[in-house]
């Protein structure tokens, strides 16, 4: 028999099939061919076999995890899709190899063949999340709510209210190393909220791509442990900037203050993607966004856009647009205009962090200087100095020369579009092309300032709530003293303190040769908040009225404890006021201090009570 032409077409669909002037011969998987059906009014008669296609969507699937686990039954991993696709909304292609690490990690069968009961693996309990793996499911698990986002979401052509978000390990221990993952909530349960810290009954982890999700199906039981106390942001309702959270999927409406396309080049040397940056501005802040999708938004725009999703790089926030985004133009008459906002979105020094981009600034340059370096085999130029403002100072570079030179400083100039990078803290803003600078012949500000030794003085409760910042002053009650201060030694290469002799860099592992040095370590707080405070050598000699000798030979008079034991009885309770520099991080802030003196004993019963309520020593 010659057939003419070969059909394919699922089962469900033979008897929907005609065609005049044909025999169909309709062959079976593993049937010899049978006339299925004779049209009338043949001129011409054509033979044609069909072969059925099977209606089971997971057959391929199916076949790919056999042929990495043989001893897998197909009943099972049929379900395991059924699972993964009706609970999860997870499609086969996305499930695969979840699935084949799932079943070939089962050592023991789930069903017993001799007496037909299936068995089920207990609940897995864990404290932390780096306990489980891409095939772990009900899981039980304790975590605090970083962030919960409703969405609206279509799934297999219906609408589905989906919630999205961060969580958090180990809710309990407020100091400790926490890991976070993202989150969906196919419920969405009512009680999850942010801030909360809930306990997760028959969750399941997804792993796509290398990263590892959790998801909490509809049959999940959520059991609140503590209350949360953040808002939590309906889907398509804005907020304002100023109020964006650090991570989730969010709604604005603001103006563009800026767009320019850009490229991202992948790790692996594959390509590039192009990509659309820019700035958004209501009249509470700014914020830059990267748009993975075209952006056809012409700058001065004003927009709504819904299920923006947050991402941090470095200490900045920025705007990720997706498929996923809805963005529209939005209509309101009483919305600040371009002049306004970008009048608004002027960022001082103490407002620098690290990461920002397309930053608008206007500094005085007090100090300039180039310096050649060789990269390639090719001889580079930067140029490099220090800036300031009435809110403090910082660090500037830039890659192209400026119309700068050392005698005309100090130079007051209007950046534009520049980007902050931070080393150890202290932000440094960089200029890629001359264009980014504006001489101006006048400050903006009527304030003198000591370029010199530029100092600005700020609450105790502003320096932890801040970004890092260079050269200010705050003061403060001493609460503690750490059992390393006074003397100690440091690697000579990497500077480091060493620990029982050695210096723990990865650099320097094993090496012992050290200088001596000279630091005091302690805690300061105004009854609001604490904070680190590290004394340098000059400082802390000047502070103690002492010098390095005698110090050292307190010590091993004394013994360390003893002195240390000395310390907290001559400065506890104390008020210091101290100048330096802040590194404020999830850590905590950080005080590195260059100059520092005490006030009074007045807060010695103060500093009790302080000591009391933290429970520090």
């Amino acid at each position: 028999m010659i057939f003419d032409r070969i059909i394919y077409f699922p089962s469900s669909s033979v008897n929907r099939y005609r065609r005049k002037r044909e025999c169909i011969v309709l062959t079976k998987p593993h049937d010899s061919p049978h006339v299925f059906q004779q049209l009338e009014n043949i001129e011409q008669t054509h033979v044609v076999e069909v072969f059925y296609l099977s209606d089971d969507k997971y057959e391929s699937h199916i076949k790919a995890v056999l042929s990495e686990c043989p001893d897998a039954k197909t009943d099972e991993i049929r379900a395991a899709f059924v699972k993964y696709e009706e609970e999860f909304y997870i499609p086969p292609q996305d499930a695969l190899r979840s699935i084949i690490r799932r079943f070939q990690g089962d050592k023991t069968p789930t069903s017993s063949s001799n007496s037909g009961n299936q068995t089920t693996k207990p609940t897995k309990k864990v404290s932390s999340l780096s306990e489980l793996s891409g095939t772990d499911r009900d899981i039980e698990i304790e975590v605090e709510v970083v962030s919960h986002n409703l969405r609206e979401q279509t799934i297999r052509g219906e609408q589905k209210q989906i919630a999205f978000g961060m969580i958090e390990d180990n809710p309990w221990n407020e100091g400790g190393n926490r890991i976070r993952w993202e989150y969906k909530d196919w419920g969405p349960n009512s009680n999850i909220t942010p801030g909360s810290v809930i306990r997760i009954e028959g969750a399941s982890v997804n792993e796509y791509q290398g990263k590892m999700s959790l998801n909490i199906n509809q049959g999940a039981r959520i059991a609140v442990l503590r209350e949360g106390t953040r808002p939590v942001n309906q889907p398509g309702e804005p907020i304002d900037i100023d109020n964006i959270p650090k991570d989730g999927y969010i709604c604005i409406v603001g103006r563009v203050l800026s767009s320019r396309d850009d490229q991202i080049h992948r790790k692996d040397g594959s390509g590039s993607i192009d990509v659309v940056r820019g700035r958004i501005a209501d009249e509470t802040g700014t914020i830059g966004f990267l748009s993975w999708e075209p952006f056809n938004h012409e700058v001065g725009s004003l927009i709504k856009i819904d299920g923006a999703q947050i991402k941090t790089f470095r200490d900045t926030p920025e705007l990720n647009f997706g498929r996923t985004t809805k963005i529209e133009a939005y209509h309101d008459a009483n919305f600040a205009d371009v002049e306004k906002l970008n009048t608004n979105s002027m960022k001082t020094i103490s407002q620098l962090t690290d990461g920002s981009r397309d930053v608008e600034a206007i500094v005085q340059i007090t100090e300039w200087q180039k310096r050649s370096f060789t990269k390639d085999g090719e001889e580079r130029f930067l140029w490099s100095g220090q800036i300031a403002d009435p809110t403090g100072r910082c660090r500037m570079s830039a890659w192209q020369e400026l119309p700068v030179t050392e005698g005309d400083l100090p130079v007051t100039v209007k950046l534009s579009g520049v980007r902050v990078r931070a080393w150890q803290g202290i932000p440094d803003i960089t200029v890629d092309k001359v264009e980014q600078v504006e001489i101006l012949k006048s400050t903006p500000w009527d304030e003198e300032i000591n370029l010199k030794n530029h100092v600005v003085s700020i609450g105790l409760s502003e320096v932890v709530n801040s970004a890092s910042r260079v050269g200010i002053s705050t003061s403060g009650t001493i609460v503690s003293i750490r059992e390393d201060s006074g003397i100690i030694q440091r690697c000579v290469d990497c500077r480091r303190v060493l620990r029982d002799g050695e210096c723990s860099s990865e650099a320097c592992v094993g090496k012992m040769e050290s200088q001596q040095d000279v630091r005091l370590r302690l805690v300061i707080d105004n009854g609001e908040v604490t904070a680190s405070l590290l004394i340098n050598k000059d400082a802390a000699l000047e502070l103690l009225n002492t010098t390095e000798e005698k110090l050292a030979a307190d010590i091993e008079l004394e013994g360390k404890m003893e002195y240390v034991q000395s310390l907290r009885d001559y400065l506890l309770g104390r008020d210091i006021v101290v100048h330096g520099r802040t590194i404020v991080d999830d850590q905590g802030a950080m005080i590195l201090s260059e100059h520092a003196e005490l006030k009074s004993d007045d807060g010695a019963m103060l500093a009790t009570e302080i000591r009391a309520q933290w429970g520090v020593n």
